[in-house]
């Protein structure tokens, strides 16, 4: 399953965060949303932490996770 928050999924009229499909679908969704907003780092780091964290921190937020999130996610994409 993908890491969707039942604010996100409402958004994007998913009804059941654990039906496998929806979840998936949900997720892929608003990360197109996040890659059409933000360039792929941001957008990872959006995914993870939230929009709202890379608007206010100008960037990739300083949070531990968020930033080996990003690496790992970047590094197995060859970016």
């Amino acid at each position: 399953l993908m890491q969707v928050m039942p604010a996100t999924g409402r958004l994007y009229g998913v009804l059941n965060l654990y039906d496998p499909v929806a979840n998936i679908d949900g997720g892929i969704m608003h990360l197109k949303t996040l890659l059409d907003r933000f360039p792929l780092a941001l957008a990872l780091a959006a995914y993870n932490a939230g929009q709202a964290a890379v608007e206010r921190f100008q960037g990739i937020p300083p949070y531990r996770e968020t930033q080996a999130y990003v690496s790992r996610v970047l590094a197995l994409v060859g970016d």
